[in-house]
């Protein structure tokens, strides 16, 4: 009898303080990793996010500077001749492009004249833009746009300067995540007619 006492109370001894340890070492080697990757999901997703209403943010401008094309307000849009950065498109020695160049800040409200990129609502600043009325709207943090207007001139049919048929717009909006700078850049080219 006292042999099979102590053989069943070798058997019912357990684990070790050794193999608890390695057994959770284990187990947080895992759990870690599973964080670690559930973190790099997350930023991605935010980053995701970001880039989506960027490239919105640009597919509304291109479609609101298309739209200008077709306004008319003596002094203040005027069609063809507005769809250019500011100081370009002269007629009668008059510069009539209206869009704002290099790098400026979006604003929710598209001020007074309804197209955005112009001085009304792409102000520095968090005061209001100019206008009638001015444009109170606080810029949206970490978004930037940048609004490039090229004259495109058929090579085999050369045209007189204010008699340009095509023009070529790309809006890059600059966005940031986690302190890092990335952009969404949409390109089209926009007709006279």
């Amino acid at each position: 009898m006292n042999y099979f006492q102590t053989k069943q109370e070798k058997n019912e001894q357990g684990f070790s303080y050794i193999d608890v340890i390695i057994a959770i070492v284990i187990l947080m080697v895992g759990v870690l990793s599973l964080a670690s990757a559930l973190t790099a999901n997350l930023a991605r997703s935010y980053e995701s996010e970001k880039r989506i209403v960027s490239k919105q943010m640009a597919f509304s401008t291109i479609e609101s500077i298309i739209s200008a094309r077709d306004i008319q307000r003596t002094g203040v849009i005027e069609g063809w001749d507005s769809i250019g950065s500011v100081g370009s498109n002269p007629v009668d020695g008059v510069p009539r492009g209206i869009f704002l160049t290099g790098w400026t800040p979006v604003r929710e409200n598209l001020g007074a004249d309804g197209v955005a990129g112009t001085a009304d609502d792409s102000c520095s600043g968090n005061g209001g833009c100019p206008g009638t009325p001015p444009n109170t709207a606080v810029p949206l943090p970490n978004y930037e746009r940048q609004i490039t207007i090229e004259d495109i001139e058929d090579p085999e049919r050369p045209t007189p300067p204010n008699d340009i048929a095509r023009r070529k717009i790309t809006v890059k909006i600059r966005f940031k995540v986690n302190a890092k700078n990335r952009e969404e850049s949409i390109s089209t080219m926009v007709a006279k007619y």
